[in-house]
């Protein structure tokens, strides 16, 4: 099954109010990006580059080190992170896509949001455990910060 099938065409998670629908592979901008980025690499600018290439990069690089079924749960992970950008942000941005027109600066800010509330309400995760998430996103958002294009840095606080 494909990260697109698994979260866009699963009956149970496809119900999900927080995920924008689509029929197809081709009508989601994100997936042709990272085809693209596959393609034709290009280097982007920090500050200038958009959320979902930044996003499309990160894919790109973890695809060259990872095995083909981590790499699929690393495309869940980003998709699913960027619908949680859109969703938190829609209120803000009338006629787009708040990571097809905002660089990636304020991405780590939804890490907290993502994990607790916007993954939390699925007991499966979209086939991913809670300590996948977690261990993604502090991987994810390190990789942010570590490539200049964020200056939030996460930490991860436990209780003891």
């Amino acid at each position: 099954m494909t990260a697109f099938d698994t979260i866009y065409k699963n009956p149970k998670f496809s119900k999900n109010d927080k995920i924008k629908l689509y029929l197809s592979f081709d009508q989601h901008s994100f997936f042709q990006k990272i085809i693209e980025n596959f393609e034709d690499p290009k280097s982007l600018d920090p500050e200038k580059s958009k959320c979902s290439e930044v996003f499309a990069e990160y894919i790109c690089r973890v695809a060259r080190v990872s095995k083909p079924d981590f790499l699929e749960k690393i495309v869940i992970f980003v998709t699913l992170f960027i619908e949680c950008l859109n969703s938190s942000h829609k209120s803000t941005v009338i006629d787009s896509e708040y990571t097809e027109i905002n660089n990636a600066e304020d991405a780590p800010d939804i890490s907290n949001e993502f994990v607790t509330d916007f993954l939390e309400s699925d007991e499966n995760y979209f086939n991913l455990n809670k300590e996948e998430i977690i261990d993604i996103t502090q991987n994810f958002c390190q990789w942010l910060y570590d490539n200049n294009f964020t200056c939030s840095k996460l930490s991860l606080i436990t209780n003891i």
